[in-house]
C-alpha cells in the first residue's frame, strides 16, 4: 500500500513555499502518456506559483504552449542560471544528467513504465524518493532494482475533469465505438475490432497518430462514443468522460470491459499492460461488447470522476516534492560514495552505449517514421477516395441497368398482357362459332330426322333430274 500522504490534495499543499522545480523528460514530441504527464504537471506547478524548467533532449510543438505558460524548456543544463530546489525525473538519462549537473539537489524519480528503457530508476545516494504510477512499476522497482517497498509512493495518474466533461447518458444500446490509441494502425488487429463491431451495428472510428488521426485534444470527441477501446491515460480520460471502456491496446492484446465491480483493481494497474493477457480477436472483442451495459458504465466513470481527477494527482505529487524539500534541502554526497555510483552507472552505459546519441537516434527517428506514417495515410487516403469514387460510379452504372431492365421488363410485361388477352378473346370468338356449330349441326339433324324431310325426298329427286345442268339418268 502506498503511504498516506499519496491521497494528499493540492489543499493540503499550500503552506508550503514556492519552489523551482527541474523535470527531466527524453521528449516532449508525441504527446504520449508520459510526455503528457510532464506537460500537465508542469502547468499545474505554475499555477500554483512554482518556478518550472523542463529538461529534454528535444522538443515539439508543446515547447510553444509551455514557454506561453511561462514554463522554461532547455535542452542544455548549462543554459539554466539557478539551481533548482528539486529535480524530477521521468526518464532515465535525463534524470541522471540532471542530478549529476546539480549534485546536491534531491531527486524524485518516477516510473511511467513497466518495461521500456526510460522506466530504468537512477540508482543514486541523490535520489531520496521514487514514485510508481501503478502497481506495475511498483513491481519492477521492487523485483529489477531491489528499491524497498517503503521508498516507493504510488500516484497514479489522473485526468483534467475540467477538459473532460460529463457525457450525455448512455443509450441502452450502443451506436458508436473509438479505438482510442497512437499504436493503432491499418493492421489485422484493427479488422478484427472493427469486425466485432460491424457484426453488432456499431460503427467504429479510431484517434491516434499511427492512422493519421491524431487529436491534440480529444475531449470533444470522446463524449460522441458509447464505447471506447483503449488502455492506460486513453482508458482513465474515456472513463472520465462516462465511455464505456475496454482494455485494449492493439500493440500488446486485450482485457475486459471495465465495470463497477473490476474498476478499482483495474485503476491500480493503470488499466495497462498488465491487464491485457487474450489476443485481438473478433470474438473475444465481440464477448467484451456484449458485456455493455450504460448503468454500469455510468457508476464506473461516476468512480473515476471521484478517485482520477487530475487535482488529486498532482496534489499529491506536489506533496510529496515539499515534503521531501523540507527534509533534506541539500543531498551532501561523500566523495567517495558518488565515485562508487559513478562507476556502476558507467560500467552500465559503457554496456547500454552512449544513451544521449541513442535519445537522439530515437527521437529523429520517432520524427522519421511519424513523417512515414503521415505519408502512408495520405496515400491511403487518396486511394481510398478514388476507390470510393469507382464505388459509386459502379454503383450508378448499376442503379441505371436496373432501372433499364426494370422498364424493359415492364415493357415485356405489357406486351405479353396484351398478347394474353388477344389470345384470349380469339379463344372466346372460337368457342363461341363452335357452340353456333354445334348448334347449326342439330338443327340439321333435326331436319333429316323429320317426317316432312321424308315425305319430300321424291319431288326432291325429280327436281334434281329436271333442273338445268341435273343429272341425266
Amino acid at each position: 500500500m502506498s503511504p498516506p500522504e499519496a491521497a494528499s490534495t493540492p489543499d493540503s499543499a499550500q503552506s508550503g513555499k514556492p519552489l523551482h522545480i527541474l523535470l527531466a523528460m527524453c521528449y516532449l514530441l508525441h504527446r504520449t502518456g508520459a510526455e503528457m504527464f510532464t506537460r500537465d504537471l508542469a502547468m499545474w506547478l505554475r499555477r500554483r506559483g512554482h518556478a518550472v524548467t523542463i529538461f529534454a533532449t528535444a522538443f515539439g510543438d508543446m515547447a510553444n504552449e509551455l514557454r506561453f505558460a511561462s514554463i522554461a524548456c532547455v535542452t542544455d543544463l548549462a543554459d539554466m542560471a539557478a539551481r533548482p530546489d528539486v529535480i524530477v525525473g521521468n526518464t532515465h538519462q535525463e534524470t541522471v544528467r540532471a542530478l549529476l549537473h546539480f549534485h546536491d539537489v534531491p531527486v524524485i524519480t518516477i516510473c511511467h513504465d513497466r518495461s521500456d528503457d526510460h522506466g530504468r530508476p537512477a540508482q543514486f545516494a541523490q535520489v531520496v524518493r521514487h514514485v510508481a504510477v501503478d502497481e506495475n512499476c511498483a513491481e519492477r522497482l521492487v523485483h529489477e532494482f531491489g528499491i524497498a517497498r517503503e521508498r516507493i509512493e504510488l500516484i497514479q495518474n489522473g485526468v483534467d475533469l475540467a477538459r473532460f466533461p460529463r457525457r450525455a447518458a448512455l443509450p441502452q444500446r450502443p451506436r458508436t465505438a473509438l479505438l482510442f490509441s497512437n499504436y493503432a494502425s491499418h493492421n489485422a488487429q484493427l479488422e478484427e475490432i472493427r469486425a466485432a463491431c460491424v457484426q453488432r451495428g456499431l460503427s467504429l472510428d479510431v484517434i491516434g497518430s499511427g492512422t493519421g488521426n491524431h487529436l491534440p485534444d480529444p475531449a470533444d470527441a470522446l463524449g460522441r462514443y458509447d464505447i471506447v477501446f483503449g488502455k492506460g491515460r486513453c482508458a482513465t480520460e474515456a472513463l472520465c468522460t462516462g465511455n464505456a471502456v475496454v482494455v485494449l491496446d492493439p500493440a500488446w492484446g486485450m482485457g475486459e470491459m471495465v465495470t463497477a465491480a473490476t474498476i478499482a483493481h483495474a485503476r491500480r494497474w493503470n488499466f495497462g499492460r498488465a491487464l491485457l493477457i487474450r489476443p485481438i480477436t473478433r470474438e473475444s472483442v465481440g464477448a467484451e461488447l456484449d458485456r455493455y451495459d450504460a448503468e454500469d458504465a455510468a457508476s464506473s466513470g461516476e468512480w473515476m470522476r471521484t478517485h482520477g481527477s487530475l487535482d488529486a494527482t498532482l496534489g499529491a505529487l506536489e506533496s510529496c516534492v515539499q515534503r521531501m524539500v523540507r527534509q533534506r534541502p541539500v543531498i551532501e554526497i561523500p566523495a567517495g560514495q558518488r565515485a562508487d555510483e559513478m562507476a556502476r552507472y558507467m560500467q552500465d552505459w559503457i554496456r547500454r552505449g552512449n544513451p544521449s546519441a541513442t535519445q537522439l537516434s530515437i527521437a529523429a527517428l520517432h520524427q522519421h517514421v511519424a513523417w512515414l506514417q503521415q505519408s502512408f495515410n495520405d496515400h491511403q487516403h487518396m486511394y481510398q477516395g478514388r476507390i470510393e469514387a469507382m464505388q459509386a460510379e459502379a454503383q450508378r452504372q448499376a442503379e441505371q441497368h436496373m432501372a433499364t431492365q426494370a422498364a424493359q421488363a415492364s415493357q415485356a410485361a405489357q406486351a405479353s398482357a396484351h398478347l394474353n388477352a388477344g389470345l384470349a378473346e380469339a379463344e372466346r370468338q372460337l368457342q363461341q362459332a363452335r357452340t353456333e356449330l354445334a348448334l347449326l349441326q342439330a338443327q340439321l339433324r333435326d331436319v333429316y330426322a323429320s317426317k316432312s324431310w321424308r315425305v319430300t325426298g321424291p319431288l326432291r329427286r325429280i327436281y334434281t333430274l329436271v333442273r338445268p345442268g341435273g343429272s341425266q339418268a
